[in-house]
């Protein structure tokens, strides 16, 4: 199975591919690019800019890289894309609000009014959002895609800016800019872990996963660690500058990216 790694640096968007270690440039968002997902259905990679909006463009593709801008928004955040309804979902810390759109950025609609929402991911498979906060005294909550039946899962975190729903195996995964932690817990908020502690406050970014590992960076280089207990990190990229996002992308669509991929075919 052929595996890329999608990573944001200084307003460049690269991919390594993950069995040769090759790296390349795919485009100059000319933009923070904080987060990314991925329609697999329509295979359309989202990419939000902090200057003020979300565009999207056809990935993989052998032809030259045309974007296209999908919605406005102020400061765009934490991306998921939801393939069963075709729906983007993503955070603005700014406008402090959850937002919607159909994929090509139509019927944009407020799902929740919220105190600096970053990091998003969805559950798919449950119908369930979680979503943390940029807040060195923040929470991580859950809620129902139309915004209700809201919970909180962990109430003390220190800015998320990463975080990842693992449907196969009912966890959930954050990194903490603020103590640079990455821990995990039951989809329910129980049985909190600390799977690393890097050690680097204010250095961490976006993390994803894949069957076995996590993906996190900090500060210019990408580690991946076992998702379980006990096996350090090793290094996966370094690069010339600070990396933000992080995103696997998997060839035939059948990972578990924001859980969507063993039951629907996406991201």
């Amino acid at each position: 199975l052929e595996e890329k790694l999608l990573f944001s640096t200084s307003g460049y968007l690269k991919e390594i591919d993950l069995n040769s270690s090759v790296v390349k440039v795919l485009i100059n968002a000319g933009s923070t690019v904080y987060s990314l997902t991925y329609d697999y259905y329509e295979k359309y990679l989202y990419v939000p800019r902090s200057q003020g909006d979300i565009i999207r463009f056809p990935y993989p593709s052998n032809q030259k890289i045309q974007f296209e801008t999908v919605v406005s928004s102020r400061n765009p955040l934490g991306l998921a894309f939801d393939s069963v309804n075709h729906h983007l979902y993503w955070t603005d810390d700014v406008e402090g609000r959850i937002m919607r759109c159909n994929a090509d950025g139509s019927n944009k609609t407020t799902v929740l009014v919220e105190t600096e929402p970053a990091a998003l991911t969805i559950d798919i498979k449950n119908r369930w959002m979680y979503y943390g906060q940029d807040l060195s005294n923040g929470k991580i909550y859950r809620l129902t895609f139309d915004g209700k039946d809201r919970k909180v899962i962990y109430n003390q975190s220190s800015h998320v800016l990463g975080i990842q729903v693992d449907v196969s195996n009912s966890r959930l995964y954050w990194m903490e800019y603020g103590t640079g932690d990455l821990k995990s817990a039951w989809h329910n908020g129980s049985d909190v872990k600390t799977i690393v502690s890097t050690h680097s406050i204010g250095r961490n970014w976006e993390i994803d996963t894949n069957d076995d590992f996590i993906f996190y960076s900090r500060y210019d280089t990408i580690f991946k660690i076992n998702k379980s207990l006990g096996q350090g990190p090793t290094v996966v990229h370094t690069d010339t500058a600070l990396i933000y996002a992080v995103f696997v992308f998997k060839q035939e669509g059948t990972g578990n990216n924001e859980n969507e991929g063993v039951l629907y075919y996406t991201r």
